[in-house]
């Protein structure tokens, strides 16, 4: 399926027109850019792909802040250029683990383009049947169109490409079957890799890592776990042309969530989240066995600040 370019990708082609926005409408990127690129030049010391990367996430970061973030005339809750922030955050704390070192520069470099990229699109709709979302095949190809329009040297191989694609398509998350009758759940790159046999024990160790890092939101303190939450429910009931029951939303599908779809399926993502994860696993288990339980006519409002309040108590008792 096709996702050709749209307005915001016309408007933002290059990186002067990138910086020139993000100097006037969003001045504090430059601290989010001082502390990735002083990071990023360091670990991945002599590569080539750093001029190109850096480029790329740039024009990145100004097209998601334009498009869906807080230069929008519809911004998102949830997924905006705040998401890139926090997902950059922690890829620098992922690299200070015990064995990131084994991870090379073009991974390094792969996986920024990750954080700056995968979330790019999020209205794309098709007739598409397949599985992988119409979201992360549309971020995909512009990601792509930008990287062969900015790497005049082809710096960026065909193979860290289809790297880049298996992370990007692979974080597609949903769960049932294909065609085929094959079930998957949660995000989609162990199913992807069932197919092909390119990929080197490396390349899939990234690709579970890229992913592990977008859904680590369950390992983070419990009141920042909440807020995102709630934003994604925001975010969802805002885009949404029927009400989305917040009991179902906070309860049965909060717990399918956080306890059958979301897994840590790299190492370094298993040793950095698995324990936050498991920390604050308890209360988010009580607090949707009690919203199961509310009344099934409470107003979604008052569910939203029903699920707040407990988590604040939760936060202040511990």
């Amino acid at each position: 399926m096709n996702f050709p370019p749209d307005l915001i990708e016309e408007r933002v082609a290059s990186i002067d027109q990138a910086w020139e926005l993000l100097n006037n409408k969003q001045p504090q990127f430059n601290k989010i850019y001082t502390t990735w690129y002083s990071w990023y030049k360091e670990i991945t010391l002599g590569s080539a792909m750093q001029g190109v990367v850096s480029d790329a996430f740039v024009i990145s970061y100004a097209r998601m802040s334009l498009r869906n973030g807080s230069l929008s005339i519809n911004p998102r809750n949830y997924h905006s250029e705040q998401h890139i922030d926090e997902l950059i955050h922690r890829l620098i704390s992922i690299s200070q683990m015990p064995g990131s070192d084994s991870i090379p520069a073009y991974g390094w470099s792969l996986l920024t383009l990750f954080m700056s990229s995968h979330d790019l699109r999020q209205s794309e709709h098709s007739r598409n049947e397949g599985i992988i979302g119409n979201n992360e095949q549309a971020s995909y190809q512009e990601i792509s169109r930008l990287i062969s329009q900015i790497d005049k040297h082809a710096v960026i191989r065909q193979e860290h490409k289809e790297l880049l694609k298996l992370m990007i398509h692979g974080s597609t998350f949903g769960e049932g079957k294909d065609v085929s009758g094959n079930i998957y759940q949660g995000n989609l790159v162990k199913y992807i890799l069932e197919g092909v046999g390119y990929f080197d024990s490396m390349d899939k160790e990234l690709a579970y890592l890229a992913c592990d890092i977008d859904t680590a939101n369950v390992a983070i303190d419990l009141s920042s776990y909440a807020q995102s939450s709630i934003d994604v429910y925001n975010e969802i009931q805002n885009i949404s042309k029927k009400e989305i029951s917040a009991q179902m939303f906070f309860g049965n599908q909060q717990q399918q969530y956080f306890f059958e779809s979301q897994k840590f399926n790299s190492q370094l993502g298993m040793q950095a989240f698995a324990q936050g994860k498991s920390r604050n696993s308890p209360k988010i288990k009580k607090i949707c066995q009690l919203i199961v339980q509310l009344d099934k006519n409470m107003a979604n409002e008052d569910v939203v600040e029903y699920y707040q309040s407990y988590i604040n108590a939760q936060c202040i008792s511990s």
